[in-house]
């Protein structure tokens, strides 16, 4: 069955040439590929897969959710990689299965993963932020991957081309070595159709977060450009990326200066004129924040860092800030991180301080996808957080700069500073 023109090394994988399993990957991603327009499948160097038990603790992952996902990954990884694969995040390290209280059957079958994975060649990062554990592709490099925010920050900051990538098709990809070609992968779509004119003082991450937001719930599908921004840090990037793709579709942006394709205003838009132009001023930044400060009242029990990933220069601001204090009494401080970045902060002495204030530095995992929460009010520096744990965990949520969570987390309230 030929859906598109395939090379004669593509029909011969589809045809069965290099096994059963690799024949229905290939099927997934020619179905997928004509389904969207795609004209022909083109070469992948660079993957990021789910590659672990789906599920979460929040509502549990029964045994028929852990059977399907074996039905997929336990002859996925009877393969190797063909390129160079990371992996998304997990329910946890395995060092912290009992601080989160991950079921027996759960711990099982993720070890048993981990193990198959590892043998496959994926490298097992379980991270959302890849680009912050040496997963940093170069400009114009073909990639697959999943988590939202991540590839909105590959499109965006770094110049790569990924689409938005489920569970079966980058683990496709990962081990076929090919994506079919449409949306972001083609120089037309790369293109800004929607034009914010940023008027607003952007002093944190967070409100870069405010300003993806804000962006995200107007582009829908647009590609957007952002003109009189300051020149961003990672985490101001980090931020700003996921709090796009929590608003709305969007698969990448262009910050102009920034982006490698929007060394102006001009060449981000292709010369077009945008089909929509929009200001983000100050009261427009006031309106992001209030959207997710739902709450009846002041006093916090949770307060969540971490998402995406902390950086490394996050948790050391982190731990400079609760170095030698104390979190208010029965304050859960949770701070998400890569393994990897969590095994420096060791090394620097900043996860003690954390640890020592009374907080966690859990690694590996996400807390609204991973651990069984019990919070009824959550304080957090992401929207993307802030806007999940209040549909999926029904917590009241609050966003602030790191600063604000912070001190929310010393004192168990959280109060307005303008």
């Amino acid at each position: 069955m030929k859906y598109m023109e395939l090379t004669a090394e593509q029909q011969q994988i589809m045809d069965g040439a290099k096994g059963a399993f690799l024949a229905k990957c290939m099927r997934w991603l020619v179905e997928w590929g004509a389904a969207m327009g795609a004209r022909r499948l083109i070469p992948v160097t660079n993957t990021h897969a789910l590659v672990t038990v789906p599920g979460n603790l929040v509502w549990g992952a029964n045994q028929k959710t852990i059977d399907n996902a074996m039905t997929l990954l336990r002859p996925a990884c009877q393969h190797r990689v063909c390129c160079h694969s990371t992996t998304h995040i997990t329910f946890a390290h395995e060092e912290q299965y009992d601080e989160i209280e991950m079921p027996q059957e759960q711990v099982e079958a993720q070890l048993e993963v981990m193990e198959m994975a590892r043998e496959a060649g994926f490298l097992m990062t379980y991270t959302c932020a890849p680009y912050l554990v040496g997963n940093v592709p170069l400009k114009g490099e073909v990639c697959a991957w999943t988590e939202s925010s991540a590839v909105v920050y590959a499109n965006s900051i770094l110049g790569a081309r990924t689409t938005r990538h489920g569970t079966e098709s980058a683990i496709a990809a990962a081990l076929v070595g090919f994506v079919p070609e449409f949306s972001v992968l083609l120089d037309e779509n790369r293109r800004a159709t929607l034009q914010v004119d940023v008027t607003a003082q952007l002093r944190t991450p967070t409100d870069w977060g405010a300003l993806g937001y804000f962006t995200g719930k107007i582009a829908g599908l647009d590609v957007p450009v952002f003109q009189g921004t300051p020149q961003p840090s990672q985490e101001d990037a980090k931020q700003l990326c996921a709090a796009l793709a929590t608003g709305g579709g969007v698969t990448m942006c262009h910050i102009v200066s920034v982006t490698p394709e929007a060394a102006t205003l001009e060449q981000a838009l292709g010369g077009n004129p945008p089909k929509l132009k929009v200001t983000f001023g100050d009261s427009e930044l006031r309106d992001s924040y209030s959207q997710l400060r739902i709450h009846t009242g002041d006093a916090i029990d949770t307060v969540i860092l971490g998402c995406p990933h902390a950086s490394l220069n996050e948790i050391a601001e982190i731990a400079l800030y609760l170095k030698g204090k104390r979190l208010a009494d029965e304050l859960k401080l949770w701070v998400c991180t890569a393994y990897a970045t969590r095994a420096n902060a060791e090394r620097l002495g900043y996860a003690k301080m954390i640890y020592d204030a009374g907080g966690y530095l859990f690694c590996d995992t996400c807390p609204t996808n991973s651990m069984r929460l019990d919070a009824k009010r959550i304080v957090t520096a992401g929207f993307k957080q802030a806007h999940y744990a209040r549909n999926m965990i029904k917590a009241e949520v609050i966003v602030d700069a790191v600063k604000g969570c912070l001190d929310a987390a010393l004192t168990g309230r959280w109060s307005y500073v303008g």
